[in-house]
């Protein structure tokens, strides 16, 4: 997996006069145009209010912003944070992401005693989230297969009705790669 630690190069296209105001606000700050758009990303994300992916005591919360639920899943570990993201569900992470990791949380075959979940990066105690579902997996066999299971519902979805079960699938795919 890639280290997610580093910065990320990331290419847009934008309305020029986007494009200006943005040179124009970074000239005026003395700082750089990479720093701004950190700035203005985060902050927008801040901003974008979704329903909250978690329990919670509190009914106040029943809306929160996305960073604030992103921050209590995010992992340097890509695997570890898709799993907990698709584990949110669709309206989180997109239909693809739920998908394998539904797959994932419910096959017994990535059974294990790693909580995917955790203390959500400190947001049981600060926020009193609690995930709707406490997944426990062999998480280096989920590093080792992610891959694979991304193929397998790709498979799934792309061949229906076709729905070979995991094993069957590792085993067509392993004969047709060794052809």
């Amino acid at each position: 997996m890639a280290n997610r630690s580093k910065k990320a190069v990331l290419s847009a296209r934008v309305d020029p006069y986007l494009k200006a105001a943005l040179e124009l606000l970074a000239v005026s700050r003395n700082e750089k145009i990479v720093k701004i758009l950190e700035s203005c990303l985060e902050n927008g994300m801040n901003d974008r209010i979704i329903a909250n992916p978690f329990k919670t005591p509190q009914k106040k919360l029943e809306k929160v912003s996305f960073m604030v639920a992103f921050a209590a899943i995010w992992s340097e570990n890509e695997t570890l944070y898709k799993l907990r993201a698709g584990t949110l569900g669709p309206d989180f992470a997109g239909e693809e992401l739920s998908m394998v990791a539904m797959f994932i949380n419910g096959d017994k075959y990535f059974d294990g005693e790693f909580d995917v979940f955790g203390d959500l990066n400190g947001s049981k105690d600060t926020f009193g989230f609690e995930p709707r579902m406490q997944p426990r997996v062999n998480l280096a066999l989920v590093e080792r297969e992610w891959p694979i299971v991304e193929e397998y519902v790709r498979f799934l979805s792309n061949n229906k009705p076709l729905q070979p079960g995991y094993a069957d699938y590792k085993s067509m795919r392993a004969h047709s790669l060794a052809k």
